[in-house]
């Protein structure tokens, strides 16, 4: 009963619910008001012959005058909605700023706190040839990864402000050449990635475009599949033609996304509620980079889900136009 009630008072006290409480509450002293000044016509005659002026008011005037009233207070009202609504966008915008340094902050300290200890062992021990080796093969990934953050968090603020520009490249790219080269550099995520994860593409399908651009988008997405699914479920990947466009579509078996989420997912900085409880890592800016570079080489992307617990498909499409040969 005690949550219940906690419940319900903070929805009734949350800021959209109390905003709209208010202008409610605006709203019927205004109505009130005009009711009363119509019905106050009585009144101000007498009024008039107590003060004793001669003047003759026209009846319109005071209509005139009440519809003026009434158009200020509505201009104040929408001014009231545009400023709560400005300030509901700029504080969503710095909780998301916010949520991304707590995550990159995580995700520098990780590798960073990795490569410390790997020295201090190669410093401090007489270590074998092999466990150098491993070692010096950690350090790699972990400096692979720090590389990677940071040419995102660069790619990121170069796409938001139109600086890349991915439609000018005219690379010949070997589709399924090009994924597989992909699946080799994820294989450090999932030893058994290449057992879990089927790719139906037919060979010598060209395309020109930017390769650089399309890798970037099938890694994320590929990585994507890997850190939101578990270790075990298939991952697939379909590349077809469909009528005028190609498609190439990623899809896992993961935590899926449920519809308020599936239209926030290439939001800058967004991270799903069910990823940020798993503490799965990420920074919110993948997919959004996913999107802008697709709609820089001139393609769309979207996602599909069934709701929670039923995986995700994400679909890159680009004009048929880009196919060389096939």
């Amino acid at each position: 009963m005690k949550s219940l009630m906690v419940r319900v008072i903070k929805r009734l006290t949350h800021p959209i619910v109390v905003f709209v409480g208010l202008q409610v509450v605006w709203v019927t002293i205004v109505i009130l008001w005009v009711v009363w000044f119509l019905g106050q016509r009585q009144t101000f005659d007498n009024l008039k012959k107590i003060i004793g002026t001669s003047s003759n008011l026209n009846p319109t005037t005071g209509i005139f005058t009440l519809i003026i009233g009434c158009v200020l207070l509505g201009i104040i009202l929408l001014g009231t909605v545009v400023l709560f609504v400005f300030t509901q966008v700029q504080s969503s915008l710095i909780r998301q700023q916010q949520s991304f340094v707590s995550s990159v902050t995580h995700e520098i300290r990780s590798p960073l706190a990795s490569l410390q200890l790997s020295f201090e062992t190669l410093q401090r021990h007489k270590l074998a040839e092999a466990t150098r080796d491993k070692i010096f093969g950690m350090v790699n990934k972990d400096l692979e990864r720090l590389s990677v953050l940071v040419e995102r968090i660069l790619i990121a603020g170069r796409l938001d402000q139109g600086i890349i520009d991915y439609k000018s490249s005219h690379d010949e790219i070997d589709v399924k050449e090009l994924i597989q080269h992909i699946l080799e550099q994820q294989v450090h995520l999932d030893s058994q990635l290449n057992s879990r994860i089927t790719v139906d593409c037919q060979n010598n399908l060209i395309l020109q475009g930017s390769r650089l651009g399309l890798s970037i988008i099938l890694g994320n997405l590929v990585e994507n599949a890997i850190k939101y699914s578990p270790s075990e479920s298939p991952i697939h990947i379909l590349v077809k033609i469909k009528d005028y466009e190609v498609w190439i579509s990623v899809e896992d078996k993961g935590i899926g996304l449920n519809k308020k989420d599936a239209r926030k997912v290439f939001k800058m900085f967004h991270r799903s509620p069910q990823a940020l409880a798993r503490a799965v890592p990420g920074t919110g800016l993948g997919l959004y980079i996913v999107r802008s570079i697709a709609v820089s080489m001139g393609g769309r992307i979207w996602v599909e889900s069934e709701g929670i617990g039923n995986g995700t498909r994400f679909t890159l499409a680009v004009s048929r136009s880009n196919v060389l040969s096939t």
